[in-house]
């Protein structure tokens, strides 16, 4: 009830939305205090740590200030927004990081219960506790890295996005265009977000609303990042493998003459668009104008180079190929006949053609992808595809199986100091091959590196690894310049990454943080659990709650074509199943009447 009941109407209907407006953001932030509080109390048994791959973030943000990048891979498969979310924090010390990563997970907890407080208090409630319970998001916050970004970025994202579709309009979806835009500068492979910009389509309105809005999430989405590759290509050439994809400006174009124009104007620019259009995709016949498909960008995921999408999947994850595929197969075991087995390591080690393409190393595979000037990859892939569709079908569908199931974000448990000199009985630290003792490669590999190294990129003479026994490979520089420009490299990348904290953590208590991990229930269960109530109950703008869902499980199904299955590849959008199973269980009843935290209490929405 309102505090001042002798108010006019529509004064009371002011304070009682001012009330409501406090009420709101004082939940919030006891939320974020809250939030706060539980990740001091985890801190204390599980220390901030390295996440993956975060020694290739800190390359990234120092390449961010170089006016000649050096490893053009990390540029071409890190996003910026992540980049600086890693080096940043580390530029201003250890507990600057630690200090970041609490903020960005007290606020993502705050964004889910805003957004499920859409749908009342009670599922607010539910989705905020049961994420606060939820192990492995937690640990997910103690690790620096990219999935930390994404799954804050996420979370804002969707709160962009259900506010476009309670309200929807030219502007709202224009905001959530450029959210998801971001969301591909923090990781890549979010490029196949853009199919959410068909949702306005399921919402009621007339078709030329709807189209304006597709448009203006579309055309947002795309300024962001096309403009981020514009820069990249400006700032460092042709060389990195950003370079702006000249079907999506033209489809750009397309939309903002036809759907984001008065319709007086529609058909008269419409004429001009024509003619524009047909000069575009001339331009991009006869150049050879770089259009790729969003799939394209979630191999950068698995950091799968250049060559051919599933050719990861085909050669490392399913071990598909094989010289008797079909031409382009036998082709490959040719060249990788004279320029790899024929020289160290594969020499030494005693690898064959059988082996090689049996293994799934990933060192090999790295050696694989080199070969793509001398071998059509793309066409080895399509051959071991064609040979083995229920292979490649099976083991696509149990990768999305084990991401929704099986896999888990775990804490890592430091390792106990080894003995010096000592092995597991039974094991050997060398291995004979042709009366030839040999080191035994590390992780189970058969070899002990790749061939080919990384590929630097130098100004004043070239680099390339010198094998010169099995095991002996060091890095050589033609010019003295380039190699001191590359070690001083390694020095501005360690000094960052050693800025960690480095308290010391419980084995023991980190144990049963990862047990706990294991008994939550996977995300599969909560998506079953929504799913299941939103048809029983069928709360009002149940959208708003499928949506987020629908984007997790694009972002799911799209690394499981390309990539292994990772507990940290499901983490960061797995929020969205537990907040659809909370709305469908507690949410709002259909014909009662919600009030919006955006909009006060007498909102009917």
């Amino acid at each position: 009830m309102s505090a001042v009941p002798a108010m006019r109407p529509r004064a009371a209907l002011r304070w009682q939305s001012f009330e409501a407006w406090v009420g709101t953001r004082g939940s919030a932030f006891a939320l974020f205090v809250l939030s706060l509080a539980l990740f001091a109390i985890q801190a204390v048994v599980l220390p901030v740590q390295p996440g993956r791959d975060m020694g290739r973030y800190v390359q990234a943000f120092l390449q961010l200030g170089y006016d000649e990048p050096i490893l053009l891979s990390v540029l071409n498969t890190r996003g910026p927004l992540a980049a600086l979310g890693v080096g940043v924090p580390l530029e201003l010390g250890g507990a600057a990081a630690e200090i970041w990563l609490a903020l960005l997970y007290a606020a993502s907890i705050v964004a889910w219960g805003y957004v499920a407080l859409t749908f009342g208090s009670r599922a607010a409630i539910l989705t905020t506790g049961l994420l606060l319970l939820y192990p492995g998001y937690g640990i997910l916050f103690h690790g620096l890295a990219g999935d930390a970004m994404f799954a804050a970025a996420f979370a804002g994202w969707v709160v962009l996005l259900s506010r476009a579709i309670l309200g929807p309009s030219v502007q709202a979806f224009l905001i959530a265009g450029l959210g998801m835009g971001l969301l591909v500068l923090v990781r890549p492979s979010n490029q196949v977000l853009i199919v959410l910009a068909l949702l306005p389509l399921l919402l009621r309105a007339p078709w030329a609303e709807r189209l304006r809005w597709v448009a203006s999430f579309f055309v947002a989405s795309a300024a962001v990042t096309q403009g981020w590759k514009v820069l990249a290509t400006l700032l460092y050439g042709d060389e990195v493998g950003l370079r702006p994809s000249s079907a999506v400006l033209a489809a750009c174009l397309l939309l903002l003459l036809l759907l984001l124009v008065p319709a007086a104007w529609a058909r008269r620019l419409a004429l001009l668009a024509i003619p524009l259009v047909v000069a575009v995709v001339a331009v991009v016949v006869v150049t050879g104008g770089n259009v790729r498909s969003p799939v394209h960008y979630v191999r950068t995921l698995a950091q799968v180079p250049s060559g051919n999408v599933f050719l990861f999947r085909a050669f490392e994850i399913e071990r598909i190929a094989s010289p008797e595929n079909g031409p382009a197969s036998r082709e490959l075991a040719r060249v990788v006949q004279r320029e790899l087995l024929a020289n160290e390591p594969y020499r030494s080690y005693g690898i064959d053609l059988s082996e090689f393409f049996a293994s799934g190393s990933n060192r090999m595979f790295g050696d694989l992808t080199s070969l793509g000037g001398s071998a059509d990859l793309p066409a080895v892939t399509g051959e071991a595809i064609r040979a083995h569709p229920r292979t490649f079908a099976t083991g696509i569908t149990w990768t999305v199986w084990d991401m929704l199931w099986t896999r888990r974000v775990y804490a890592s448990v430091a390792a106990p100091a080894a003995n010096t000199g000592s092995t597991k009985e039974g094991e050997t630290e060398y291995i004979v091959v042709d009366g030839r003792r040999l080191p035994k490669p590390d992780d189970g590999q058969p070899i002990p590196a790749s061939r080919v190294g990384l590929e630097i990129r130098t100004l004043y003479g070239q680099a390339r690894e010198v094998w010169k026994s099995p095991t002996e490979h060091p890095l050589v520089f033609d010019d003295p310049r380039d190699e001191r420009r590359w070690a001083s490299f390694g020095r501005a990348t360690n000094r960052l990454t050693e800025r960690i904290p480095t308290r010391s953590s419980s084995s023991s208590l980190v144990h049963r943080l990862n047990q706990a991990s294991r008994a939550f229930p996977p995300p599969i269960v909560w998506l079953a659990i929504g799913l299941v109530a939103l048809a029983v109950r069928r709360p009002q703008r149940a959208l708003v709650a499928l949506a987020p869902s629908l984007a997790a499980l694009v972002v799911i199904l799209a690394t499981s074509l390309v990539a292994f299955a990772v507990g940290e590849y499901a983490a960061p959008v797995s929020p969205a199943f537990v907040m659809l199973a909370a709305v469908g269980l507690v949410g709002a009843h259909p014909r009662g009447r919600l009030r919006l935290p955006w909009r006060g209490p007498s909102s009917s929405q």
